[in-house]
C-alpha cells in the first residue's frame, strides 16, 4: 500500500491542497486565479487557482476525475507527470487570461482533467494500434470522439456536462486549452537516463 502511494505522491498532495482550500476559505481566495494580482506579483497563482473550487460539487467532480487521471499518468509516466501538469495548468492559466475576456477570478481543476485524459487517452490509443489491437485502439480513439462531443456540448450551450455550474460561468476555453496542451505533452519527448 505505502509502495502504491508513494507511486502518485504528486495526485495525493495536489488533491489534500484542493480540499483545504475548498474548506478553508481564507486559503482559497489566497490561491484563486485572479489575473489581478498575478499581474501585480502573485504570480503563484497561476498553478494554485486550479486547486480552489467555488462549492463542493464543483470540487467533487474535478477532483474525482483529477485522482482518477492523475493516479494513472503519474504511475504511467513519472517522469512526464510533474512537468506535464506545470505545463497544463500554466496553458490553462494562458489561455483563460488571452481568451476570456472580463474574467477576472477562475478557480478548478476541470482543464487539468481534460489535459490529463486527452494525454492518457492518446498514450493508450497509440499503444493499442502499435500492437495492431485495433478493437482496442478504436475504443480509445472513441473515447476522444466522446471528449470532442463534450466539448462541442459545452461551447454550443455554455452549459457543463457533469458540473451543476448555477454559481459559476463554466469556461469551455479552458478545457480546449487543456486538451491543446494535453496534446502537446504527449507529444514532448523526455529523454531516458543512460544505463
Amino acid at each position: 500500500m505505502f509502495r502504491y502511494l508513494q507511486s502518485c505522491r504528486i495526485t495525493i498532495v495536489v488533491a489534500v491542497l484542493a480540499v483545504l482550500a475548498w474548506a478553508i476559505p481564507t486559503v482559497s481566495a489566497g490561491m484563486e486565479i485572479d489575473f489581478h494580482l498575478i499581474n501585480n506579483g502573485q504570480w503563484w497563482r497561476i498553478w494554485t487557482g486550479h486547486l480552489t473550487h467555488y462549492d463542493f460539487d464543483h470540487l467533487f467532480w474535478d477532483l474525482l476525475m483529477f485522482v482518477v487521471l492523475g493516479t494513472i499518468c503519474e504511475r504511467t509516466d513519472p517522469r512526464r507527470f510533474p512537468l506535464a501538469l506545470i505545463a497544463i495548468m500554466t496553458g490553462v492559466t494562458i489561455a483563460v487570461a488571452v481568451f476570456c475576456d472580463g474574467i477576472v477570478v477562475y478557480r478548478g481543476l476541470s482543464g487539468v482533467d481534460t489535459g490529463l485524459f486527452v494525454w492518457f487517452v492518446i498514450a493508450q490509443s497509440r499503444r493499442y494500434w502499435t500492437d495492431r489491437q485495433r478493437a482496442s485502439a478504436m475504443l480509445w480513439s472513441g473515447a476522444l470522439l466522446a471528449l470532442l462531443g463534450k466539448l462541442t456540448f459545452e461551447a454550443t450551450t455554455g452549459q457543463t456536462l457533469f458540473v451543476d455550474a448555477s454559481g459559476f460561468a463554466p469556461l469551455v476555453e479552458s478545457h480546449l486549452a487543456g486538451a491543446g496542451f494535453g496534446i502537446g505533452c504527449y507529444a514532448i519527448p523526455i529523454r531516458r537516463p543512460r544505463d
